[in-house]
């Protein structure tokens, strides 16, 4: 005991708090100071391995704390009745998701909503444990029957996991692959158990792999709570803009799977053999891929590449996913996630994003790249794809489009506008650049969007920072160019940041097409308007320029608008309705963020295969030898076989039935 009994006996726990030490010297200074309520008396004897009222391990040691712990009803009200040291905690792996019924959730939404003292701390990251406190923690584990290798493994409640620490490395950013002459040797065992892997998955129908989406589904839905705030504080968004932007679309891939992907798997027959080769049957089929690679961009960090991941495995592929290197805690997640739902192992492998991490995948020799990230990077990967033979596929770049005609409603337009092209400071997939307004409504819309700009708070954005993704030095490089071609830029609130707000957001106006803030995405907080007498046009003028996933129409066009606006070359097009982040429709189509189906959906997992037969040993047209007969005999055949008039091709047929020469000559027969 020694000196906390000192303390205890001199008293000096009346006198006030415990405080958080704070050293720029000493890991986890970034926290702030704040007080913490003084430890009771009676508690002082407690000993120092045990909790006090749940929080403390030992007063004297900052950052001891026990694990997060979820009592349904009936405990909260015997909670309340029971002094806080004669609290029961579960032990760890006792909550799974059969526990996750509509009481407990309201229990944990309770438990949560409760307050307490540490509400208004702000969420930070955790230095890592030293080795003395890893030590103290195994020691811990190891007296509660867990085994202590489980200390840094997200207290997973199932079998520990071999292959948890090397993949915790590298959703960490490490590089898994180390660079060599000879890439095949360090990436080819990762692909040889990624092809073993899929030879057995593509051996099951639809239905048999669709129970492991099912259990993927129930893992998303029952543990909610603790993945989307984690997800939200991991990439720096507001808890509504992570349920509508990332993890509502992965659900609704999910939910219509079966709706979507079974009818890409019914085989295509012939409708009949051509003349030269008669007697055979053939039929397309649609077959997996084999092993397909992803690489994933910042921007959208868990919907794009679950999307993706899901729509390879439903094809009957095996995926192996370079998550974004600045987001290691959503990589860990997604690979978590799979292995909870007990996909068979090897089959989706998640490691880090980095550049030379990619080249030696491909270099390894994957079926099929679909690569979303740098234009310059994506040259050289699809060269690289050339040599190794495998399939390249480059996600497009766009730049979404909202159009406002003058009979909108002006209201319902800014609201659309002001969260299409600022929530997440524009950060995010799907982020509306470009404003299309009709001349009759430019100039009310126009006061009325820099007002709201300007008065644009936490409620509106809730981010305090975009600094982790944003680059201002290209952002600022693009504005120049454009202000140096003839483009005015305003900012509403000023050129500093405002207190909740710590980005500026900017409009732009006569952006001329030369510029390259045209052709290319701003990715940050700042958006274009168009006045035009013409949207239609002059949407289809921009879009040519650089086209758009998403285009949101905002009013009621005419008939003869509405066809014109149909046509835009856009993978979506919305009447009247904002395409916003989040929303879907019945027959799977999820309107996620940037996620169009249509673009880079199922189909594009699965690659047509035709498939022949014959019953027929026959000769075959333009087997050796050849001869001028055959030639002649074919160009002498031709109008019966191909000819669009009907009456010469009869008349070419007949002449074909009565010639028996010519006959046997197409035939190539005895």
């Amino acid at each position: 005991m020694g000196e906390h009994d000192d303390k205890s006996k001199s008293g000096k726990h009346a006198e006030g708090v415990a405080r958080n030490y704070v050293d720029s010297e000493r890991p986890g200074s970034e926290f702030d100071t704040r007080e913490m309520p003084a430890v009771p008396d009676e508690l002082d004897e407690t000993p120092a391995d045990e909790s006090v009222a749940g929080i403390f391990v030992n007063p004297n040691k900052p950052g001891s704390t026990t694990d997060t712990i979820v009592h349904k009803r009936d405990e909260l009200e015997e909670t309340k009745a029971d002094p806080p040291s004669e609290t029961p905690a579960k032990e760890a792996g006792e909550f799974t998701a059969a526990d996750s019924d509509d009481d407990d959730e309201d229990a944990t939404a309770m438990s949560t909503r409760k307050r307490e003292v540490f509400d208004d701390l702000e969420t930070r990251e955790v230095p890592s444990l030293s080795d003395d406190w890893k030590k103290r923690a195994s020691d811990v584990a190891a007296a509660m029957g867990e085994p202590s290798e489980m200390i840094d493994a997200f207290g997973d409640p199932i079998e520990p996991d071999a292959s948890l620490a090397a993949s915790v490395a590298a959703a960490s950013g490490e590089m898994p692959l180390p660079t060599t002459d000879e890439p095949s040797k360090v990436a080819g065992p990762v692909l040889e158990k990624a092809r073993a892997a899929q030879a057995e998955w593509a051996k099951l129908r639809f239905e048999q792999r669709l129970p492991f989406f099912d259990a993927l589904r129930a893992e998303m839905v029952s543990q909610r709570s603790d993945y989307v705030p984690a997800m939200a504080t991991a990439v720096g968004r507001p808890m509504v803009e992570a349920l509508t932007g990332e993890y509502l679309p992965v659900l609704e891939v999910l939910r219509t799977l079966d709706e979507v992907v079974p009818p890409l798997l019914v085989e295509h027959h012939s409708a009949g053999p051509p003349t030269t080769h008669d007697g055979l049957t053939a039929c397309v089929r649609m077959v997996p891929y084999g092993v397909v690679l992803l690489t994933n961009g910042q921007p959208s960090p868990f919907a794009y590449p679950m999307t993706l991941m899901i729509d390879a495995l439903a094809a009957g592929n095996a995926v192996i996913l370079c998550g974004a290197e600045h987001h290691p805690r959503i990589n860990e997640t997604m690979r978590k996630m799979f292995r909870r739902a007990n996909f068979p192992e090897n089959l989706v492998q998640v490691i880090g994003g980095d550049t030379e991490t990619i080249r030696v995948i491909v270099e390894a020799g994957p079926d099929k790249l679909i690569f979303d990230g740098d234009s310059e990077l994506g040259s050289r990967l699809a060269q690289r794809c050339v040599s190794a033979g495998c399939e390249f596929q480059f996600v497009r770049k766009a730049k979404d489009m909202l159009v406002v005609l003058k009979n909108a409603d002006l209201e319902r337009a800014l609201t659309a506008a002001l969260t299409g092209a600022f929530a997440s400071g524009g950060m995010r997939q799907g982020a509306v650049e470009r404003i299309v307004v009709e001349d009759g409504v430019y100039d009310e819309f126009r006061m009325r969007f820099i007002d709201a700009i300007r008065t644009m708070n936490s409620h509106h954005a809730q981010l305090a920072s975009i600094n982790d993704a944003y680059n201002p030095r290209r952002a600022q490089m693009l504005i120049d160019d454009a202000i140096a071609k003839g483009a005015r830029v305003t900012y509403p609130a000023g050129e500093e940041p405002g207190r909740w707000i710590h980005w500026k957001a900017g409009i732009i106006e006569a952006l001329p097409a030369n510029a390259k803030l045209s052709s290319e995405r701003l990715e940050g907080p700042g958006c274009a308007l168009y006045r035009t007498d013409k949207p239609a046009e002059e949407a289809l003028k921009l879009l040519r320029i650089l086209p758009a996933n998403n285009v949101s129409v905002m009013g009621t066009p005419g008939r003869e608008l509405t066809a014109q606006l149909e046509a835009l070359p856009a993978s979506r097009v919305s009447i009247n309705e904002p395409l916003l982040g989040g929303a879907g429709l019945a027959g799977g189509a999820p309107l996620g963020p940037d996620l169009p189906r249509t673009m880079c959906g199922p189909h594009s997992m699965l690659r047509p295969k035709l498939i022949v037969h014959t019953e027929d040993n026959g000769r075959r047209i333009a087997w050796f030898p050849y001869t001028d007969d055959k030639a002649y005999a074919l160009m002498d055949a031709m109008e019966a076989m191909y000819g669009t008039a009907a009456g010469k091709r009869l008349k070419a047929a007949f002449k074909l039935a009565i010639n028996p020469t010519m006959r046997r000559l197409i035939k190539d027969g005895e």
